[in-house]
Parts: C-alpha cells; structure tokens; sequence
C-alpha cells in the first residue's frame, strides 16, 4: 500500500498516495579552460581552508556570481548566439601600423 503523505496546506485527510517528488539537478556539460596557475593554487587553498564546496562547486558559484553581475551591467540576460563560438586562441591583434618594421633602400629594417 502506497505511503501517504499529509500537509499543511488544506488537504488534511484526503488519502490521496502522494509520491515524492523527485530531485533533479540541473544539467552539467564539461568545460575545459586554462587558467594562471597562481589562481588555481589561490583557489585550491581557499577550497582546502574554508572546507566548505568542492573545487567545482567553487568555481560555479564564482561564475554564477560573475555572470548574474555582468547581465545586471548589460540590464538582462544576454540573447542567444547567432553562431557557435570559435574554439581555440583568438588571433592577435595586429601591432598599429607605425610599429610595422618596414625595409628600406638599404636593406635595412626600420620602423615606419
């Protein structure tokens, strides 16, 4: 016979089988990133001497602080991408113009 459950909202002695409700954790996805390894031990040492979240549970708190902050900044959440984002190092931005070494008549380089 199925458990009953009772509450406090009204429904006292209605009988009705209640099953619990289930708990489900958001979905995860891995992400890998590199990091300075002077933050990683700043963090690993806060993790170790606070004991309180894992290392993973540090970093998502972190990020959702972040996060929430720089949506507050842009007055809501971000829309969707239009396209995925590109995986790898962004190419560098070319130095100005007047830095370029250009070679001269003699053969030597000079900036311009």
């Amino acid at each position: 016979m199925p458990d009953t459950i009772s509450s406090s909202n009204g429904n006292h002695g209605t009988g009705l089988p209640q099953s619990p409700l289930p708990r489900t954790q958001p979905a995860r996805q891995r992400v890998t990133v590199s990091l300075p390894t002077p933050l990683v031990e700043r963090l690993r040492n806060a993790v170790y001497w606070t004991g309180h979240h894992t290392l993973a549970q540090t970093i998502v708190d972190s990020l959702e602080e972040t996060l929430t902050a720089m949506e507050h900044a842009n007055g809501g959440p971000f829309p969707g991408r239009l396209a995925p984002l590109k995986s790898g190092r962004r190419p560098r931005k070319p130095p100005p113009s007047h830095l370029i070494a250009t070679e001269s008549s003699s053969g030597a380089c000079v900036a311009s």
